[in-house]
């Protein structure tokens, strides 16, 4: 529990540059959602657009430990940049980043490595699209190195 708390404090104090630099830029919340061998996935990013097609921000995902299936708890928190593409209503991006994993499944082990996340998103309306995206973690130290997780995940785009 210790580690999960001093995971979310770095995270703040190493996005606190990102908002401070954002001013009135605009930004986009996502949440995400899916079911996965573990179970329950759940995910979070927050971008701010730096131009028409870039983006920079932070991601969180969660998920769940299903010791039957060999599937591990994962906790990953990490920044990430994104390029995307608007044609019509859709949305397509493609978004590398790099972040900390907390791997646990029958031993917890903190990891580092690059992410790769790519989709699209459907418009419903000016502040609220629906997609679909895969997010890979990968890791480049510990025990557990190479893919740590893929899955796809369905999200919700909210423009701030």
């Amino acid at each position: 529990m210790k580690l999960i708390a001093v995971l979310l404090l770095a995270g703040t104090l190493a996005t606190q540059p990102l908002a401070a630099q954002s001013g009135g830029r605009p930004k986009q919340a996502i949440v995400h959602t899916g079911i996965d061998e573990g179970g329950l996935a759940l995910g979070g990013d927050f971008l701010v657009n730096d131009t028409a097609t870039e983006s920079y921000g932070g991601y969180l995902r969660i998920f769940s430990k299903d010791k039957g299936k060999g599937a591990p708890a994962i906790f990953a928190l990490g920044a990430s940049g994104r390029g995307h593409v608007k044609v019509g209503i859709f949305e397509y991006f493609l978004s590398p980043g790099f972040g900390i994993i907390h791997h646990s499944l029958d031993e917890s082990e903190v990891l580092f490595g690059p992410t790769l996340n790519y989709g699209l998103t459907a418009d419903v309306d000016q502040s609220i699209g629906l997609g679909v995206e895969n997010t890979k973690l990968y890791s480049w130290i510990g025990e557990h190195k190479g893919l740590i997780k893929d899955t796809f995940l369905a999200h919700v785009r909210f423009r701030l």
